[in-house]
């Protein structure tokens, strides 16, 4: 038994340092790649480092680490097939991106790809587990669901020992660095030696834990805090929708966040319902009022998928599928299977002995999606490929609102393949499109990556929003020209665009202000929260004429977008001079009410 334990303990902590070196490799490459770096001979190791099977090298281990209690053959026939299956969705995900008559470069694609494998694995390890222990499926589902919260905690305790063991190393290498040896915490910090580190700190913390049967008594002490949530939480969501009436769509849409926050609250509704009813054996609350009230909650959640779903494909009809769009659609489609089946099982009395077999039929559900979605059948990139390009054939869309890099450098080759049959389509402006596809093509990968890596809107996100911001008056369209303006501007390092993320954080509004013009032109104001710019617009020429913030420091003082319409924009005459002091000209800004004395 010891010499089998040693084995295993072995093992274990030779997964989590290879783990360690390659995600310290990675990171080593994404800083590479965003400070663009280059390895002399022009191989792109950096991009081969970065495009490294992510899914492979995290879960592996991690499954590895959690299912280590049943060591043996059957324990390795399960991760070499759990390996294989990652290793064929990675190698479609590699041809799919790798771009066609081009060179390689790094697609920002392998999160989204793996945030789907980890829910899914995650949610099918306690099936694997029961199945080696028993050598059978069939297993009461109270062991699936305890074994899978245990895997939870114990990935929630590895979290807080690795929290406290870079707190204490952070706190001895201000130590180093005060006493003047500053190479220490360089060291520590690497990400090759710092990665390793943590996932050694977690992989050993998960095997002390499990000699410990006490994790299983704080769990269930952990679910019975969480499930006392529950009650005020479902009071709070039937409010909430019971509000929607008075208050509209249009308020929850201009926060510009409301799908992931109704998704949040989803999300939060099913892991409280869960933690509450555990495998369905018992009630939830010794109180049936509490009990009933709980339930509420779970009939509110296919509201939530149909807020969800018709927030989606506003946007979709609106600008069509992109990649991020089919991620969120696949996020409210697998919540709203779980939201269905756990108010379908309320309202046919079924709950809560309901809850096993809706939670494995929704399991395996989002697993067959996940599967698709690793293969040309529901593709991301093939059908967001596909679909721009239908609308631009189709006219829905006008070339020069198209994004042609987009296709380019984020779909890989079915962009590409996409951009080859818009330019020998029979389409009525084919010229024009070809002229800004050979455009597209001669931007540079790393041209293009530059703006993903530094945090600023990309140049395809760019004019969507534009497009989507508020113009007053009603009706009004940003001309082209002032278009192109912005998106020139926005790539200037003081520009003031550059911390717009979302459509609801700019306002336009085409409001006269100067004075003396004697050619033919208007004058656009742009507002963001708290400053805005003044812009003359004459035809194709478009210049800044003018710059101004709020009047004072305070918060309340200062202009918000939110709840901002036409008649709130006006032009009014100065209430003093310009003065000059040595040939500069400065505003002096109108005091209010309350400041006169």
């Amino acid at each position: 038994m010891y010499s089998i334990d040693r084995k295993r303990y072995l093992w274990v902590t030779i997964s989590a340092f290879l783990q360690g070196l390659l995600l310290g490799a990675y990171a080593v490459a994404w800083n590479g790649l965003h400070e663009g770096l280059a390895l002399p001979g022009g191989f792109p190791v950096l991009a081969f480092l970065y495009n490294m099977p992510l899914s492979i090298v995290v879960i592996v281990p991690f499954v590895f680490w959690l299912a280590q209690e049943h060591w043996g053959r059957r324990l390795n026939l399960f991760l070499s097939g759990l390996s294989l299956v990652l290793a064929l969705f990675y190698a479609y995900r590699l041809w799919s991106v790798y771009p066609t008559g081009s060179s390689f470069y790094v697609i920002p694609s392998q999160k989204l790809d793996l945030l789907r494998a980890c829910i899914a694995v995650f949610l099918l390890i306690p099936f694997f587990q029961c199945r080696i222990a028993t050598w059978s499926w069939r297993v009461p589902y109270s062991e699936i669901f305890f074994q899978f919260c245990r895997n939870l905690f114990l990935l929630f305790q590895a979290a807080i020992v690795m929290a406290v063991f870079w707190g204490l190393l952070l706190t001895a290498s201000l130590l180093f660095d005060i006493v003047g040896l500053n190479f220490v915490p360089w060291v520590l910090f690497n990400p090759l030696v710092a990665v390793p580190l943590s996932s050694l700190t977690i992989a050993v913390s998960i095997s002390v834990a499990l000699k410990h049967p006490g994790i299983d008594s704080l769990g269930r002490w952990i679910l019975s805090v969480l499930a006392w949530l529950l009650p005020p939480f479902s009071v709070l969501s039937l409010v909430f929708i019971a509000c929607l009436p008075w208050s509209g769509l249009r308020t929850l849409w201009s926060t510009g966040q409301a799908s992931s926050l109704i998704m949040l609250l989803q999300l939060g509704t099913i892991l409280l319902a869960n933690a509450a009813w555990l495998d369905g054996a018992r009630p939830a609350f010794p109180n049936k009022f509490l009990n009933v009230l709980a339930q509420v909650s779970l009939l509110c959640l296919p509201v939530y998928t149909a807020i969800c779903l018709y927030s989606l494909g506003l946007r979709i009809q609106q600008y069509g599928l992109s990649v991020d769009r089919i991620q969120a659609g696949f996020s409210a489609v697998v919540l709203g299977i779980w939201g269905i089946g756990y108010a379908g099982a309320v309202l046919l009395r079924r709950w809560p002995t309901a809850i096993g077999r809706v939670n494995i039929v929704s399991a395996l559900i989002m697993t067959v999606i996940v599967v698709a979605m690793n293969s040309p059948i529901l593709d991301p990139y093939r059908l967001a490929a596909n679909n721009q390009a239908d609308r631009l054939l189709g006219g829905q869309i006008a070339p020069e609102d198209f994004d042609y890099l987009y296709m380019r450098f984020s779909l890989g080759r079915y962009g590409t393949w996409a951009l080859d049959r818009i330019g020998e389509s029979g389409h009525p402006r084919s010229a024009a499109i070809r002229r800004r596809i050979a455009a597209a093509m001669e931007i540079t990968p790393q041209e293009y990556l530059e703006d993903v890596e530094d945090g600023v809107a990309p140049r395809s996100h760019r004019r969507e929003i534009l497009s989507h911001a508020a113009i007053y008056p009603e009706g009004r369209q940003l001309p082209g020209a002032v278009v192109d303006h912005l998106m020139r501007e926005w790539g200037r390092e003081d520009s003031p665009l550059r911390n717009v993320r979302r459509s609801a954080e700019i306002v336009f509004a085409f409001v006269p202000l100067t004075e003396g013009e004697t050619s033919h032109g208007e004058d656009l104001v742009v507002l963001l929260e708290g400053m805005g710019m003044l812009l003359r617009v004459e035809g194709d020429s478009v210049r800044a004429v003018g710059f101004f913030s709020s009047a004072g420091d305070e918060e309340d003082e200062k202009f918000s977008l939110r709840g901002l319409s036409s008649p709130d924009i006006a032009a009014v005459a100065p209430q003093f001079r310009d003065l000059l002091i040595k040939g500069r000209r400065y505003r002096i800004l109108p005091l209010s009410e309350g400041e006169k004395r």
